[in-house]
């Protein structure tokens, strides 16, 4: 006897077949060169990894770097978001000047950065634990 597949009622959410398993990385972060920056930044997402991703993850603390700059004016042919936190509300500021124009962060924020923007930014105070990270979207620096 044939047996029949079940159809499913309408709008019942049916899973998708499973195609991979997950994939672990240990290898990070990656010290890699950015246009600007004083020295390679730590990356902890790259465009290569995982089969290839549409988004690249940098930066780390920034509690030893109030007053000194990470990087010179720069330019990404990509939209940036940093991404500033810490332990407690209002624990880290940095200023980003973005084409000119000087924004003032306090923890926790966001700022998008856009594509050709010149950008850099300087960290203000942060206390331990303080953390500034770039979202660059659509792909590689």
């Amino acid at each position: 006897m044939p047996t029949e597949t079940p159809t499913p009622a309408p709008n019942t959410a049916v899973a998708a077949p499973r195609t991979a398993s997950a994939e672990v990385r240990t290898d990070i972060p990656r010290f890699l060169p950015v246009a600007g920056h004083h020295e390679p930044a730590p990356f902890y997402l790259t465009a290569d990894m995982f089969g290839g991703v549409p988004v690249e993850l940098a930066g780390g603390p920034i509690d030893h770097l109030v007053g000194r700059p990470v990087a010179d004016p720069h330019r990404h042919e990509v939209d940036e978001i940093y991404f500033l936190v810490s332990p407690h509300p209002g624990g880290a500021r940095i200023e980003v000047l973005v084409d000119g124009d000087r924004h003032e962060l306090t923890s926790p924020a966001l700022l998008r950065v856009p594509a050709g923007a010149e950008h850099r930014f300087l960290t203000l105070e942060a206390e331990p634990g303080s953390y500034c990270f770039g979202l660059l979207l659509g792909g590689e620096r």
